[in-house]
């Protein structure tokens, strides 16, 4: 179709001119049927971009997860663009039904995205609909659970390791509700998203809004703090990787550091969090690992987690993988 020049696809036109996103590039869409997603494939639709639609069926809401999935397999039959699904089923991990949810939804994303590369080698991108409150949101969910500092940069643009991309995150929910009236789109509600029980959805319905009647505009200073520290966290982990190469060896999986070394670092901490990453081990447990550095503590002292062992010998910590019980 004629390229539209509606606000919003004009801003698309020009961020996918910004971001080296070609015409000739494959776009994967993830669409719930939600506002968002399906305001997201309209307006990479409008820009004549070639796309193709993924949608995940979880099976958590009965016969409201199969009106998702028609609706969006009815947008795609009316806009002629190539729609695929997948079925997922949600075993209840000890993550929880969100954390799990997204796991199968990226790793299906991947597969499709392999599935759909071209012999003459054209990029396939995956979009998400995650916009500017998102992102406040999650910068929010990341000051509460205390978790890695450079997080706190939020979620990225352009991913290009994973060939990912989130062309919205400068747009904001009344944006994107605006424009699903305007082209008449009549997204879908999931009515998981009110629910009290996910903190993610408290933040949006109870704190944001409280922020935002405090200080107008606070959700977009959010999502602007986090734009500004990405770079300074993509160098932060740099400085992180450097140090770590400078005070620890890897071997078979384990880890030795060397705490002479490290203790000259000023980044000494981050280096512990970065192994203990590494290891699955929480940021809270890291603190009790951090008190085996201690002068005094003596050879054999040891910290014990489901997934490895760390224990100090003479001025190192060793760090050994457990085997997974069969």
């Amino acid at each position: 179709m004629a390229e539209d020049r509606a606000g919003i696809t004009q801003r698309m036109s020009a961020w996918l001119s910004k971001n080296s996103i070609a015409k000739k590039s494959t776009i994967v869409v993830g669409v719930s049927g939600g506002c968002d997603s399906i305001v997201l494939a309209e307006c990479l639709f409008r820009c004549g971009q070639s796309i193709q639609v993924a949608h995940v069926n979880y099976q958590l809401r009965g016969e409201e997860s199969d009106g998702d999935e028609e609706h969006v397999r009815h947008w795609c039959a009316t806009h002629n663009v190539p729609f695929h699904r997948f079925q997922a089923e949600i075993s209840g991990d000890s993550d929880g039904i969100q954390a799990e949810a997204r796991r199968i939804r990226y790793r299906w994303f991947k597969a499709l995205q392999e599935q759909l590369q071209q012999p003459n080698g054209s990029a396939v991108y995956i979009a998400t609909a995650h916009h500017a409150d998102d992102q406040a949101e999650t910068v929010l969910l990341h000051l509460l659970r205390s978790c890695d500092p450079m997080s706190l940069a939020g979620m990225q643009h352009v991913s290009q390791e994973q060939q990912l991309i989130r062309p919205f995150l400068d747009e904001h929910r009344k944006e994107l509700e605006h424009w699903a009236e305007q082209w008449k789109l009549s997204p879908r509600e999931d009515s998981s998203n009110q629910k009290s029980d996910y903190l993610r959805n408290r933040l949006r319905h109870e704190v944001l809004p409280l922020l935002e009647a405090l200080r107008p505009g606070a959700a977009r200073h959010l999502a602007r703090t986090a734009d500004r520290f990405q770079p300074l966290a993509q160098e932060s982990r740099n400085a992180v990787n450097e140090a770590l190469s400078r005070c620890a060896t890897e071997r078979e999986g384990s880890v030795e550091l060397n705490l002479d070394r490290w203790s000259s670092e000023p980044l000494r901490m981050e280096i512990l969090h970065r192994i203990a990453q590494q290891y699955r081990i929480s940021a809270k447990a890291t603190q009790e690992i951090a008190t085996l550095t201690e002068t005094g503590v003596q050879s054999g002292a040891r910290f014990q987690s489901s997934t490895c062992t760390v224990t100090r010998e003479k001025r190192c910590l060793i760090w050994i993988p457990k085997t997974p019980e069969i």
